[in-house]
């Protein structure tokens, strides 16, 4: 699910945050509740991305909650239920260890793709550089979005941590989201979207 990091995020203030966000388009709440340990924080990180390609292109790879080899080169090893369903679940190894993650939402149309998830507390060591860093939880949600009359994608996400060093959660979240959404776009010949529709 995260490459090898091998360049610094930056570390923010982070904030509280709520039980449950609407996502716009969609009538429903996605829940990202969370239990943290007495001594573990509850933050978020959000990270957006737009970039010089249609949307299908994205989620033509991407389009699987039981394929994420195009995130960091993840392995998913094991899953239960019906991909893309909400109540699947996926595992895999994961620098010493193991994810663990069932999907909580899932909607698709002709221009947007969201998944939402949420995933089991594990501790890890991001590089050898770094301190131990515990997890005692997250969710994530990703949205695919469609812009540009169809030429260009903006990709949102939003994670929920609960953790014991909110600085490094946030520094290997954001390089990881970065790192895969780059990597993703360069593989299909994508630019980064410069911030309006003319050269998409």
């Amino acid at each position: 699910m995260f490459p090898t990091f091998t360049r610094s995020g930056l570390a923010i203030a982070f904030i509280g945050l709520t039980s449950a966000n609407n996502v716009q388009g969609f009538n429903h709440p996605i829940s990202n509740d969370i239990e943290c340990a007495a001594d573990s924080y509850v933050s978020f990180i959000h990270n957006s991305y737009t970039y010089n390609a249609p949307l299908h292109k994205f989620t033509d790879i991407a389009g699987s909650f039981f394929n994420v080899s195009w995130y960091g080169g993840t392995a998913v090893t094991s899953t239960t239920g019906t991909d893309n369903v909400p109540g699947a679940t996926r595992s895999g190894p994961f620098v010493g260890t193991i994810f663990n993650e069932t999907l909580t939402a899932f909607e698709k149309g002709s221009d947007v793709l969201l998944f939402s998830y949420h995933g089991k507390g594990f501790t890890f060591i991001p590089e050898p550089t770094y301190p131990a860093l515990r997890w005692d939880g997250y969710s994530e949600t990703l949205r695919f979005q469609s812009i540009c009359s169809g030429k260009a994608t903006h990709i949102d996400l939003i994670t929920y941590t609960c953790s014991d060093n909110q600085p490094l959660t946030y520094t290997v979240w954001s390089t990881a989201h970065t790192s895969s959404f780059d990597g993703l776009a360069q593989t299909l010949g994508a630019t980064i979207l410069a911030g309006d529709c003319l050269c998409a």
